[in-house]
């Protein structure tokens, strides 16, 4: 026997709305608080200034390639 949670009878429709419009209730809904960006600090912002050297260390590369092309 198949379970029921699995498993919906196909011939029955689901009301969706119903259910999260209680959900929202019983979760407390309403607005959503506003978010702030978290500060970058310590490690994380050493690795992201050597990140942004290493581009532009490969940018200049890049640019020595092309202008010198294949001879």
């Amino acid at each position: 026997m198949q379970n029921k949670d699995y498993y919906p009878d196909p011939k029955e429709t689901l009301d969706v709305s119903d259910d999260f419009a209680s959900f929202l209730q019983t979760e407390g809904g309403g607005e959503l608080t506003p978010l702030s960006r978290a500060p970058v600090q310590g490690a994380v912002k050493i690795a992201f200034w050597g990140l942004r050297l290493y581009i532009v260390a490969m940018l200049i590369l890049v640019t020595i390639g092309f202008t010198r092309g294949m001879h």
